[in-house]
């Protein structure tokens, strides 16, 4: 019956978004099942969430970004070309001309310096991506600048590896909104904050948004003024739609054309389908656990080694995820650079006994963990609460909706948080700076998950630092390496997997290109 009510509800709300009644999705519209209820804004200078982001890089273009098959190779997007000074804290950008926003404002460097300075000045919870180079609200107009309408400066703080600026704003934070417009609609100094979170938005991409029904559904029309190439498709239309079964299922119907959240079951039931195919990918996403040391019994760093060894990985990726995760354990995705294979936990019962034994610890003890409603986190967690009872640890399974699930782990309200980390730009430090440096090392004094889950990461927090700050890459590669091994064993963050992307789509759907970091699938080249 739930099943049942997902399929009517989401044909019923395309139908009466697009004025059609569904037999099979309208030609010249791409509908999108996925988990969207934590969305909680769409503004491109405060969005972070996964469904909002994804949502964000259809209708915002950046001035850089990364390629999707070599995260080493950078792309010009809105800049057509840069340059940086000897020192590497000064970097031009020179702007493609031509360009429009949807509104038929051009695109000049007026706007760039806008957008740039507007995150940092809100201080939203996406501003750390750019205020880490050390921008303030009360600096950043004399370190952003645009010198005339073609040309921008950014001045950065410290000297870093060139390639994590570019990194940096190739993220979705770097979208360029169209500042005359936004301005137009700024209310009591919010930089247009409210307009851009009420079915609103301000960018030059390949679509604009025109309808979003939190916790339901989002849709997009095609940006008449966008010059470049497209598939065609005049709408997009992302349908929350969280349990795989249904997704399955309207997948087979045809009232859908990409299914975001199979299952591994979903997927031996449908390979056989003629009609239904798929898209693979590497994901930068890794799904872990973060342990709140606040906690008196997690303070202790031999209980939280011993919850490493309380997890079946192996068993878990082979027979829950089956094909979409593989055992993962260090901060750095593959694909990164950095990246090592140590993967030194496996299920081990009687050595992780031991070690609480070491710990002080005797008789059961209970730790409350928060986990998103939608798999594959149920299953991870119900699979992860059996193997820890059997060492008496008791896990408390809150299992909640996506925007309390993230409430819950920005207050650090909780003892367990199980969830994922997608990197936010191509880069090392996207992981590193979240997980391994605390508040007082970083330049802008933002805090990470180390201070969330209340972790003084002590030299691995100023190790962290010195890798960004090197110039020369092979020994960069080399100081990610090896704080990645002392992270693993000493953090309170449990690594379990990377993903493997694996999307479901109706065969009749071409030029599905999906992203390496966080919800970066890019949607503009489909054609059905």
């Amino acid at each position: 019956m739930r099943v049942k009510k997902l399929i009517n509800g989401a044909a019923l709300v395309l139908a009466l978004a697009t004025g059609q009644a569904l037999a099979e999705t309208p030609k010249n519209t791409l509908v999108v099942a996925d988990a969207i209820d934590d969305i909680i804004t769409l503004d491109p200078g405060e969005v972070s969430e996964v469904g909002g982001v994804l949502a964000a890089n259809q209708i915002y273009q950046p001035l850089l970004t990364a390629a999707t098959d070599d995260s080493s190779k950078i792309i010009g997007v809105l800049a057509e070309s840069w340059t940086a000074s000897p020192d590497g804290k000064t970097h031009t950008f020179k702007m493609r001309p031509g360009l429009k926003f949807a509104s038929g404002n051009p695109v000049t460097a007026r706007d760039a310096e806008y957008s740039l300075r507007r995150v940092v000045q809100m201080k939203s919870r996406s501003a750390f991506i750019l205020t880490q180079f050390g921008f303030t609200p009360e600096n950043v107009k004399d370190r952003i600048k645009a010198t005339d309408d073609m040309t921008l400066a950014i001045e950065i703080g410290d000297t870093y590896a060139p390639s994590f600026l570019y990194y940096c704003l190739s993220s979705y934070v770097g979208g360029i909104v169209d500042s005359k417009l936004v301005q137009e609609h700024e209310v009591n100094g919010d930089f247009g904050n409210a307009w851009l979170k009420a079915e609103n938005s301000a960018g030059s991409g390949p679509y604009v948004l025109t309808r979003w029904e939190p916790k339901q559904s989002i849709m997009l029309t095609r940006n008449p003024n966008y010059t470049g190439e497209t598939g065609g498709l005049e709408r997009i239309f992302l349908q929350h739609i969280p349990e795989s079964a249904a997704q399955r299922l309207l997948l087979e119907k045809g009232d859908i054309d990409i299914a975001n959240k199979l299952g591994p079951d979903d997927f031996g039931a449908i390979e056989e389908n003629p009609d239904v195919g798929f898209v693979d990918g590497r994901s930068g996403t890794i799904y872990y656990m973060g342990l709140n040391v606040r906690n008196e019994h997690l303070a202790k760093p031999k209980v939280v080694q011993a919850l490493k060894y309380l997890v079946d990985y192996q068993g878990i990726a082979d027979t829950i995820s089956r094909g979409t995760v593989e055992v993962h354990q260090t901060l750095v995705p593959k694909g990164f650079l950095g990246e090592i294979d140590y993967n030194p936990y496996k299920l081990d019962i009687e050595k992780a006994k031991a070690l609480l034994g070491e710990a002080g610890i005797s008789g059961e003890f209970t730790l409350d963990t928060v986990v998103w409603n939608t798999p594959p986190y149920t299953d991870f967690s119900q699979a992860i609460q059996a193997t820890m009872a059997q060492a008496g640890v008791k896990l408390n399974l809150e299992v909640v909706d996506g925007q309390q699930w993230l409430e819950r782990y920005r207050s650090s309200d909780l003892d367990i948080w199980l969830g994922l980390w997608g990197p936010d730009y191509p880069d090392p430090h996207s992981n590193a700076k979240a997980f391994a440096v605390n508040k007082q090392d970083a330049p802008d004094g933002s805090t990470g998950l180390a201070d969330r889950f209340g972790w003084n990461a002590g030299s691995l927090s100023q190790d962290t630092m010195a890798a960004v700050r090197e110039q020369d890459t092979d020994k960069r590669r080399a100081m990610y390496e090896t704080l990645q091994k002392a992270h693993t064993d000493t953090s309170p963050f449990l690594y379990m997997f990377q993903q493997v992307r694996k999307v479901g789509v109706r065969s009749s759907v071409k030029g599905v290109v999906l992203g390496q970091t966080f919800a970066d699938d890019r949607y503009w080249n489909v054609t059905k």
